[in-house]
This record gives structure tokens, C-alpha cells and sequence, in this order.
């Protein structure tokens, strides 16, 4: 917990000292890291508060993508490592929507890590869906995790949505993104739905140069006695 609570305050530190900054906007960036807080919480006041988001491009068609999420910032001021998901993502080809995925996911307390391999589907990147989608103003991810090692919850898999809708239309500075896990065969199934499900659907408003204002609507099936959740808060984007 220590240390990962020490590493995401060297991000900070580093994203708001680097000269390396570049405007948002002039291109597309080599590393960027979101830092979301959520002051209000609606039904689970003990919910993640806190939520870091790392993308980065690396060569040879690799990419890099993380969250992670903390509790107890403002609930309790008793800041607590909740979960992570990291992803190292290989585009197959250039010319092909094609990414092999391998998402680690570990968890505070005594929940059960583990390891899982998938392949990605950019559903907006594909030559006879691309013009669908630009119209729409969206980009679509579709993840298959069909293999996974674990020693707690054997056999499962997972179908990961990814989503992020912007409206020019309406405002530029408006956006609306989010992810949807349904996870099948689980050992566990006795008291949890049959797929239970995991998703955030955050609706985002620009304020002033990467400030947002956002709220988000949360449901995690794993949750049963109250799977629903709503947070308001803040953004920060970092760029280099």
C-alpha cells in the first residue's frame, strides 16, 4: 500500500514539474495521466475517491494502459489502495484493429489477483464500421479475456466494453466515456448475478485548460447488497 500510494505521488509531482508539458490539443500525446477525485458520493460513501489512468504509446506497436483506485480521501482521510488493472496492449498490425492484451489485475486486502489474456477489437478503427462511427463521434473498444490464471476463481472470462463519445455539436468541451466488464462462468455464481457486471459511465464537462467537472454512474454486481453508486468530481490531465 505504501508503495504504491508513494509511486502515484511521484506522478504527480513529476506531471505538475516537468518543462516537457505540452498544450493540449498540438499532438497526440507520447504519455498522459488522469487524475479524477470524487468529493461527493451518493448511496456508498466508503466507494473509490480517488482514481489515477496512465496511457502510454511505446514503439513497436505497443501501448500502455492503467488505472488505479484508492479509497478514503474524503471519507475517512485514511487513504486505502483498492484496485488496479494494468494492460500492455500490442497492435498486431498497422493496417489491422487488432491488439493482443495482457491485463494484470490485483486487489487491497485478501481478494484474489490475477492474470488474464485477451484480444482487443477497435470496432471505430475498422474499414467497413469506421464511417458509422465517425459520424457518431465515437470510439469503441470490444475485449475478449479468454484466458486467465488465477487460484481463487478458476475458468471465468471476460467481455471488457470501452467507450469514449464526443458531441462537436453541442460543445466541444463535452464528452462521455466509460467501460462495461461482464465476467461468465464464475465458480462463485451462487451469490453473485450469473454474469455479474462491473461499470462507470462518466459524463465530462471542460472548465478551463484540462480542469473538468464530471459525474459518474457506477455498478459492480460483486457489490450485491448495493451494486449502484453515483460520485461528482474533478479532472486533471497531464500531457507529454
Amino acid at each position: 500500500m505504501l508503495v504504491r500510494t508513494c509511486g502515484l505521488i511521484t506522478l504527480l509531482r513529476v506531471g505538475m514539474s516537468s518543462p516537457l508539458l505540452a498544450a493540449e490539443g498540438q499532438r497526440p500525446p507520447r504519455l498522459a495521466i488522469n487524475v479524477n477525485l470524487y468529493p461527493y458520493l451518493n448511496r456508498i460513501k466508503n466507494d473509490t475517491d480517488l482514481t489515477a489512468t496512465i496511457n502510454a504509446a511505446r514503439p513497436g506497436r505497443f501501448s500502455y494502459f492503467s488505472f488505479t483506485n484508492y479509497r478514503g480521501v474524503f471519507s475517512s482521510g485514511d487513504v486505502r489502495f483498492d484496485r488496479t488493472e494494468q494492460n500492455l496492449r500490442w497492435n498486431i498490425s498497422e493496417n489491422v484493429p487488432i491488439d493482443l492484451n495482457l491485463q494484470a489485475v490485483m486487489f487491497g486486502g485478501d481478494r484474489d489477483d490475477h492474470v488474464q489474456f485477451g484480444i482487443g477489437w477497435r470496432l471505430n478503427d475498422t474499414a467497413f464500421l469506421k464511417s458509422f462511427f465517425d459520424k457518431l463521434n465515437l470510439s469503441y473498444r470490444l475485449t475478449f479475456h479468454l484466458t486467465q490464471f488465477s487460484t481463487a476463481e478458476k475458468n471465468f472470462w471476460q467481455m471488457e466494453h470501452w467507450f469514449r463519445m464526443t458531441f462537436p455539436g453541442i460543445s466541444d468541451r463535452l464528452y462521455l466515456s466509460g467501460f462495461l466488464d461482464q465476467t461468465f462462468g464464475l465458480e462463485r455464481s451462487d451469490i453473485l448475478p450469473r454474469h455479474p457486471i462491473v461499470a462507470e459511465i462518466q459524463l465530462g464537462m471542460r472548465l478551463f485548460d484540462r480542469f473538468y467537472a464530471v459525474t459518474e454512474y457506477r455498478n459492480n454486481d460483486r457489490r450485491s447488497a448495493e451494486p449502484h453508486n453515483a460520485a461528482v468530481g474533478v479532472k486533471y490531465k497531464f500531457r507529454w
